[in-house]
C-alpha cells in the first residue's frame, strides 16, 4: 500500500471515511477526555501512582480530543495517521488550531514529555477543543 500522507489519500483508503453519525459520538469522547485529564491531574497532584500514568492518561485525553474534532467535521477514522492528517487539514491549515497541539500530542504519545508537561499540554488541548466545538 502507498504511503498515506494527504487527506485525499486517507479518504481513498479504508482509514478515514465520511460518517453522518460521527458527531453523535462527540459527547462521549469529550467525557472520556475530561475523565482522563482528571485522573492524570489526581495522580500528579497526590503523587500516588506511577508518574508515567500521568503521561499515558494525558495522551488518552488528547487522543479523544483529536477524534472529537475530526468527528465534528463528519469523519471517522480507522487509523491514527489519517486521524492526525484530517485534524491538520481541517483545523491546522485553516488556522483554527495551532500545529503545536499536534506536536505535543505526538511527543506525549512517544513519552517524550515529562508528566507535568504532558498534563499541561492535555489541559490546553481539552480547553481548545471545547472552544472549537462550541463555535
Amino acid at each position: 500500500m502507498a504511503i498515506i500522507n494527504t487527506l485525499k489519500k486517507c479518504l481513498d483508503s479504508p482509514y478515514l471515511f465520511v460518517d453522518k453519525e460521527a458527531s453523535n459520538r462527540i459527547g462521549s469522547l469529550m467525557a472520556t477526555a475530561a475523565d482522563r485529564l482528571e485522573a492524570a491531574a489526581n495522580i500528579h497532584t497526590t503523587g500516588q501512582g506511577d508518574p508515567a500514568d500521568v503521561s499515558f492518561l494525558s495522551y488518552e485525553a488528547m487522543f479523544s480530543c483529536l477524534r472529537a474534532l475530526v468527528y465534528n467535521k463528519g469523519y471517522r477514522e480507522a487509523g491514527l495517521r489519517c486521524l492526525m492528517l484530517a485534524c491538520e487539514d481541517l483545523y491546522v491549515r485553516p488556522g483554527l488550531l495551532d500545529v503545536e497541539f499536534i506536536h505535543q500530542f505526538e511527543r506525549c504519545q512517544g513519552l517524550k514529555l515529562k508528566p507535568d508537561e504532558s498534563l499541561a499540554a492535555a489541559s490546553r488541548f481539552v480547553k481548545r477543543t471545547i472552544e472549537l466545538l462550541s463555535q
